[in-house]
């Protein structure tokens, strides 16, 4: 177990909250999934949008909300197989990143949809 201190908050009175237990494997899916994300444009065509694909907007597309999505790129949670696929579908990933996100999750992909 690892453990993931957050960053001190910023702002009046605000408390600090305390570190959380990280799995291992549970925090290399959430690494992995926030490289994908980032190298990914993001699908909006406004102005202020940033230059990746915004977690609100990644969950949306795969159909989950967006705090279970915060919470896996976070290593909090660990994530079942059918999410993994449709995160992977949202971002349309190449055969090797789907490999990897699978692989770094604890699953086989066996491209079976269902």
């Amino acid at each position: 177990m690892t453990t993931y201190a957050p960053p001190p908050h910023v702002g009046w009175n605000q408390p600090t909250p305390a570190p959380v237990q990280v799995r291992a494997e549970a925090a290399g899916f959430g690494a992995v999934l926030t490289r994908i994300r980032t190298i990914r444009p993001p699908t909006s065509s406004h102005t202020n949008a940033g230059p990746c694909l915004s977690v609100v907007t990644l969950a949306a597309l795969a159909g989950i909300h967006w705090t279970a999505l915060y919470r896996l790129e976070r290593g909090e949670r660990t994530p079942k197989a059918a999410t993994v696929r449709a995160l992977a579908d949202a971002l349309a990933a190449t055969p090797e990143e789907r490999a990897e996100m699978f692989s770094s999750a604890g699953y086989v992909d066996t491209g079976v949809r269902g």
